[in-house]
């Protein structure tokens, strides 16, 4: 089925625009989108309602997402080439974010407990961004250049 979806995550707005292709599993939703060559996903999920997006367009990027728990989101995006994006959420009502536009970009998320929020969006070339939560209620938000 392709659908047209916008996200909107946390504080910061990530909003895309794009024809998917989910896959239903206890609620939870994976859509998955790649134009280039030598891109790659992997992931998981386990619990339900949980929410994975990934977008790729350039070529190399590389997106490694798990979840566990419920109604957690993760949404990532990409664009240039040789990005790479980890998620690991773990517990309920968690939301990431990512973006990345240019090259070289590498993010890694860690989630553990509820209702956090990360955000992130890098933009030029070869920016790294790390960010772990751990309890409730954490925000993280990181914008470079």
């Amino acid at each position: 089925m392709t659908m047209r979806k916008s996200f909107t995550v946390g504080l910061v707005a990530l909003t895309f625009s794009l024809a998917t292709s989910q896959a239903f599993a206890g609620g939870s939703t994976v859509s998955i989108e790649q134009y280039g060559y030598g891109n790659g996903v992997g992931g998981g999920q386990h619990g339900s309602h949980n929410r994975m997006t990934v977008y790729q367009n350039g070529r190399g990027n590389a997106v490694m997402t798990n979840q566990y728990g419920r109604n957690n989101r993760a949404v990532v995006g990409q664009n240039g080439n040789h990005n790479s994006a980890d998620t690991y959420q773990n517990g309920n009502r968690n939301i990431v974010g990512v973006a990345q536009f240019g090259s070289g970009h590498t993010v890694v998320t860690t989630q553990d407990g509820s209702g956090n929020a990360v955000g992130v969006i890098q933009a030029g070339r070869n920016n790294h961004a790390t960010s772990t939560q751990v309890g409730a209620g954490n925000v993280s938000v990181i914008v470079q250049d």
